[in-house]
């Protein structure tokens, strides 16, 4: 099932470690689908098949389409250009493994993560961050992010924190917590838009109920 042009326009290029963590999900999505992602992540060995070579070529195919300029020289030489597996496994390496830098610079974009007012922008960028934590394989107690979420917005919101912080479900489940706060967040633009709407607000920080999480 070859890709077809408009099947790749709507894949992010990859620009580096910046959109490393969404184009690495959004192309994982895509090969699956394709059936291609076991050819990029499996060692092909010294003899691969004519029908295994096809599928690496066009699994390079896709992913050579998705690399940008800048950093494409890097990636694609002439000794990989054909092979899928040699492209990904050169991409991963790069921006993928959990190194000492990768670790670091994603350690220090969270770190300086901060909370300017805006609650929505707020938590687009916490989901951002644990993306990166994600594709290079960190892992973080959901007890400690948590955490370090209610302490960056305590500091201008704590009547916000305050009522979740004494929820333990919420505490110690991050997608929890994230959804809870995108329900203020709606709520708190739907009052913006709505002045009359103004008095339910209260109501509404101090819920201290958790919703099932969906399975």
């Amino acid at each position: 099932m070859a890709a077809t042009k408009d099947d790749l326009a709507s894949l992010p290029t990859l620009l580096g470690s910046s959109n490393y963590p969404m184009w690495s999900c959004r192309l994982t999505a895509f090969l699956t689908y394709k059936k291609l992602f076991a050819v990029v992540t499996v060692d092909p060995g010294p003899r691969p098949t004519q029908a295994v070579k096809d599928q690496l070529s066009e699994a390079a195919h896709i992913l050579g389409n998705k690399i940008g300029d800048k950093i494409y020289n890097g990636i694609v030489t002439p000794a990989r250009n054909t092979n899928g597996y040699a492209i990904w496994t050169k991409v991963t390496r790069l921006y993928g493994s959990n190194t000492t830098h990768t670790s670091n610079r994603a350690l220090a974009r969270w770190n300086h993560l901060r909370y300017k007012g805006n609650l929505t922008t707020f938590l687009e960028q916490v989901e951002s961050c644990l993306a990166e934590f994600a594709s290079i394989g960190k892992v973080h107690e959901e007890g400690t992010i948590c955490g370090t979420i209610i302490a960056k917005i305590s500091i201008k919101r704590p009547g916000v924190t305050d009522p979740l912080l004494m929820n333990d479900v919420l505490m110690n489940d991050s997608e929890m917590l994230i959804e809870k706060l995108k329900d203020l967040a709606s709520h708190e633009e739907m009052v913006h838009k709505n002045p009359h709407a103004e008095k339910h607000a209260n109501a509404f920080n101090s819920n201290g109920r958790t919703r099932p999480k969906p399975g």
